[in-house]
């Protein structure tokens, strides 16, 4: 019998939601986080697999809440052998909570962090404490260029990108182009 795999997508229900698809095509059973109630409803219906997806609404400003959430997660299913964090700036510590608690759980498998993260980030590392057995690799959002002008990516762009990263699996990834810098959008 194969071990179920599992997956949690911060965000998943926004930019992320063609991740949050894709893992549970692939054969994951999915928590997906998110602010919206009803955009992780409708998530979780567009699954191929809406039985082995799970939307849970959650602020994830508010630490304690977040913090009591991922503990949930971990008593019913252990620790995810994927995560996928895409965290606005408006919630500097939502990651380390969600990295604190999967610390103190203890474990003798590896598992991977996609953190994705803005196109200025790719120019200011910053330091992300991960736990021992945390394969961390960082997903940068760039912009796209067409008609000598230049955009933001789409969401459908950004999941394809992050699906990409994910099945490379490489410590670091540019979704779109972050060169050159000063013909980013504005």
């Amino acid at each position: 019998m194969t071990a179920k795999k599992i997956a949690l997508v911060i965000g998943g229900s926004g930019m992320l939601r063609g991740v949050s698809r894709w893992l549970n095509e692939i054969g994951y059973s999915v928590y997906i986080i998110g602010r919206d109630r009803q955009k992780l409803q409708d998530v979780q219906l567009e699954c191929k697999h809406p039985e082995s997806s799970c939307g849970i609404s959650v602020d994830y400003r508010d630490s304690e809440q977040l913090k009591q959430q991922v503990n949930r997660i971990l008593a019913a299913d252990g620790l995810p052998d994927i995560i996928v964090s895409w965290i606005h700036s408006t919630a500097p510590n939502a990651l380390s909570d969600i990295l604190d608690v999967i610390q103190d759980y203890h474990t003798d498998n590896s598992w991977r962090l996609f953190h994705i993260q803005s196109s200025a980030g790719f120019w200011i590392k910053e330091n992300t404490p991960v736990p021992e057995l945390c394969l961390y690799k960082r997903v940068y959002l760039g912009f796209t260029q067409e008609n000598n002008q230049s955009r933001w990516l789409t969401h459908g762009e950004i999941s394809d990108g992050v699906i990409q990263a994910i099945e490379s699996d490489k410590d670091e990834s540019v979704v779109g182009t972050i060169e050159p810098w000063d013909q980013r959008p504005l």
